[in-house]
């Protein structure tokens, strides 16, 4: 059986919330990246390693969401934000 890879922030890339929503800077790149709600949510989450299931069980408690919908769209947003190296792949 194989384990479920976990992710989490890179403690590298600044990061200040202004008005709930977590904006991410990424200076050698010279990009910034503001996430929604629910990114902002999951960006807090990735403090510590966890898996897409974990991420997406966290946002059905949080939020009103199907646990499908919800496990399918965490993984789109973890696909962008590794694809951007703003996540590390334990």
């Amino acid at each position: 059986m194989t384990r479920e890879p976990l992710f989490r922030q890179d403690l590298r890339i600044p990061c200040q919330r202004i008005e709930g929503q977590a904006v991410l800077v990424v200076p050698a790149k010279s990009e910034m990246h503001l996430l929604d709600d629910v990114g902002s949510f999951l960006w807090a989450e990735l403090r510590k390693p966890r898996s897409a299931k974990d991420l997406a069980a966290s946002v059905c408690e949080e939020y009103d969401v199907d646990p499908e919908r919800a496990e399918r769209d965490v993984r789109a947003f973890l696909d962008v934000l590794a694809g951007k190296g703003l996540v590390i792949q334990e």
